[in-house]
């Protein structure tokens, strides 16, 4: 009885051993196996890499040209020959103001300079026809002059040897008198001449100022159309017809569609990399998917504060260099300004690396930490100088918590939310 209570305890034990056994096994083993963690990867290859800046904020397209044209005059609107959106040149009538006024002024100040030319013509016609006269009458009274004096000489002599009495003598000189009087008085009347150029000089002055008063004229109903400063579009009507309108009054936005260029804020940390004439690339909102070209024409020469952001920008206009007449100004854009590149070098992608000192290349299916040296870079892709040679497979998930030297990986196409 004994040796049978025996037998049934050592099987009772034999069969908690293999339970043991059967329980304890598995959890040693898993606790002996090596963990794989699971990466993404990429290769390091050869290309072109580029160092780029980016703006901090979008910029805008904005137009060279773009203007509120105001009235010059003070009136009423009675005409706008276009609408918003037509194209219209330099000097065409954007809006008419009421004018019929200023038209009388004109009328009446070329009338006034139709009397003061009438008057100038009959001035220089009466100054030539007097001129006529005086010379008329000089040359008659110096032939009347010059036959009195030949006569006396003649009468004198013929008295000197008392061949002639002395009436015949003295009737001689009275004419000799007479002619010689008529002679002077011929010359006075040909400087009257003098006064009638005069009146004459007078009258061309007064047309200068009936001119000038034309011209007043003039000007001032040209105030009462407002015309397009430049080529362009018109891009909002403000007047309404029949609105009445001051002077400097906005009436039309007119603004140059072409010449557009864009503007955007950069951080002033990147003002040493931005030079005049570097590549940008730019995207637009409206165009989604496409890519346009442009140069940085234009580095403003002070830096912004914004107070509200506690943040300094230097801000930066682009000039589009292809299908730019795409562009509306008023449109938002993201510009990157590729401030170096180079091509055929040796890189990897920006999120392999970490803190631009060291990468986790796979070999034998562990991750192996190397240290390595980087050139250009953006937030893509980084230039590599020393450190991974081509056809290097690096490790891109950095962010894993249990990837670290020596490490077991596997390379998945995509990690799973975690």
């Amino acid at each position: 009885m004994a040796k049978q209570d025996k037998r049934h305890v050592g099987i009772r034990a034999f069969g908690w051993l293999i339970l043991l056994v059967a329980v304890v096994a598995p959890l040693v083993y898993l606790s002996i196996r090596e963990s794989v963690v699971e990466v993404t990867a990429a290769p390091v290859t050869r290309g072109r890499v580029e160092q780029t800046v980016t703006a901090i904020a979008s910029g805008t397209v904005m137009s060279k040209l773009d203007s509120l044209v105001a009235s010059g005059f003070m009136g009423t609107v009675v005409g706008i020959p276009f609408e918003e959106g037509d194209r219209v040149e330099k000097d065409d009538v954007l809006v008419e103001l009421n004018h019929v006024d200023l038209d009388a002024q004109v009328a009446l100040a070329e009338a006034n300079l139709r009397v003061g030319r009438s008057m100038l013509e009959r001035a220089r016609l009466a100054a030539r026809i007097y001129k006529e006269i005086a010379e008329t009458r000089v040359s008659q009274t110096g032939a009347q002059l010059k036959q009195a004096e030949s006569d006396f000489g003649r009468v004198k002599a013929l008295a000197d040897r008392g061949a002639l009495s002395t009436s015949d003598f003295d009737k001689a000189a009275l004419a000799l008198r007479v002619a010689e009087d008529s002679a002077t008085a011929a010359l006075a009347s040909q400087r009257e001449n003098l006064v009638r150029d005069e009146e004459i000089r007078s009258a061309e002055a007064s047309i200068e100022q009936l001119e000038a008063a034309v011209a007043a004229a003039k000007a001032t109903r040209e105030k009462a159309f407002v015309r397009a400063p430049f080529d362009g579009v018109v891009a909002r009507v403000i007047a309404d017809l029949g609105a009445s309108v001051t002077v400097g009054m906005p009436l039309v936005q007119l603004v140059r569609d072409e010449e557009l260029y864009i503007e955007a804020p950069f951080d002033e940390a990147n003002m040493a990399d931005i030079k005049l004439g570097q590549k940008v690339r730019i995207t637009l909102d409206a165009y989604r998917g496409e890519e346009f070209t442009g140069r940085v024409s234009f580095i403003w020469p002070v830096v912004q504060t914004l107070t509200q952001e506690l943040t300094r920008t230097l801000n930066i206009k682009v000039v589009v260099e292809e299908d730019h007449e795409r562009l509306l100004p008023g449109m938002s854009a993201d510009l990157v300004i590729i401030v170096d590149e180079k091509e055929g070098v040796l890189f990897a992608p920006s999120e392999a690396l970490m803190r631009q000192q060291y990468a986790y290349v796979i070999e034998n299916g562990r991750a192996v930490r190397r240290e390595v040296t980087t050139g250009i870079g953006n937030w893509e892709t980084v230039e590599i100088r020393d450190g991974l040679k081509e056809g290097d497979v690096i490790i891109t998930s950095l962010s894993i918590k249990e990837l670290k030297d020596g490490v077991k990986v596997a390379v998945v196409d995509e990690l799973e939310d975690q």
